[in-house]
């Protein structure tokens, strides 16, 4: 808590260029980077949300969301982690390149996924598989410094114990009051505790059960891939506990539905950088963007960063995703751009 005392006077981070400090290698193919500013700043912000980063690969300048792994607890710096995904020009030039002494661009702090620190109940059930486990790390250190009271049961999901991202601290803090670790492995080599196989509807009611507490006055905190949050929120759905319990996340860019669509072209005009394109109906408008380069974020590209946030002007346009938009950002036509498909001449405002 020194840290957040003697950096209280300190401006909060906006945004803008970061030095890495450290590099700690989590697993193969995975790695923390922590990272801070060259002068003195806060950052400001809540367990489990992200940022999103800008780095020049050979294809490009590319932009990405990733989940914070630090604690806000902690402000002097801000970690995040990488797993390298198979083709991903983010995650293999970060976890090629990217060291010590490297710097970053990096947005400020942003999301919806995340524990409020004003509004803790008194347990907290953290499903993850994979990658997921990062936003997690962020929620379970803060409330290790903040919040020890608070029961614990972190249930992980990963293929064997060398995928085990934060594999030493949990199995450290698995030791410690009001801390539950439950770790499932596909392929385990049993030389750490563990149950065999995947997470099931059946075997997480157990779990639950045998943990006791309340589960009306819990709150769940799910992230990994479609098919693993599918299956936990049908059983969430199924349990008869209340929808705001449950906050999600998926690390896996969503698949849209199909488009219907009437073959037509159209023309996306983009006024404020002198850009006219074709666009296709039902084609999204960050696709268009992109191949214009135009200056948007497309990080998450699934519709739940909200870094490709524009405003449609004229036009007919299909909003699959409306996550980090308010009811009044809908009504003045604000738009996902990587989730929002065109279906009439489009014109669209970015900021200059």
């Amino acid at each position: 808590m020194n840290a957040m005392m003697n950096s209280e006077s300190y401006p909060a981070w906006q945004g803008g260029t970061l030095d890495c400090l450290e590099r700690r290698d989590e697993t193969a193919d995975s790695a923390s980077f922590v990272l801070a500013a060259g002068t003195p700043v806060r950052f400001d912000f809540k367990p489990g949300q992200f940022v999103t980063i800008g780095v020049d690969t050979a294809s490009g300048r590319q932009y990405r969301a990733y989940s914070i792994s630090s604690s806000p607890s902690r402000p002097e710096s801000l970690t995040i982690t990488v797993k390298r995904v198979d083709g991903g020009l983010v995650s293999n030039h970060l976890l090629d390149h990217f060291h010590a002494g490297s710097q970053l661009e990096t947005s400020a702090p942003a999301g919806s996924f995340c524990l409020d620190p004003a509004d803790v109940p008194e347990k907290i059930v953290l499903l993850s598989a994979g990658s997921g486990i990062t936003p997690m790390m962020s929620i379970v250190r803060w409330l290790r410094d903040c919040r020890s009271d608070v029961r614990i049961h972190f249930i992980h999901s990963a293929r064997c114990e060398a995928d085990f991202i934060f594999r030493d601290e949990l199995l450290a803090l698995a030791q410690q009051a009001n801390f539950r670790l439950d770790l499932f492995l596909t392929q385990p080599e049993q030389t750490i505790a563990c149950h065999t196989g995947r997470l099931t509807p059946e075997r997480l009611d157990a779990l639950l059960a045998e943990a006791g507490g309340n589960a009306d006055k819990s709150r769940f905190f799910l992230c990994g891939s479609d098919a693993y949050m599918a299956m936990i929120e049908h059983w969430f759905a199924a349990s008869g506990l209340p929808a705001d319990a449950l906050s999600k996340e998926s690390f896996t860019p969503a698949e849209l539905p199909p488009a219907e669509t009437s073959g037509a072209v159209f023309q996306l005009t983009v006024p404020s950088f002198g850009k006219t394109a074709a666009i296709a109906d039902g084609q999204t408008l960050l696709e268009i963007m992109e191949a214009e380069e135009l200056p948007i974020i497309g990080a998450c590209r699934s519709g739940v960063c909200g870094s490709c946030k524009c405003k449609v002007i004229e036009g007919e346009v299909e909003r699959i995703s409306t996550e980090t938009l308010t009811p009044d950002d809908i009504a003045a036509g604000y738009a996902l751009a990587c989730s929002t498909r065109a279906h009439s001449d489009v014109m669209v405002e970015l900021a200059v």
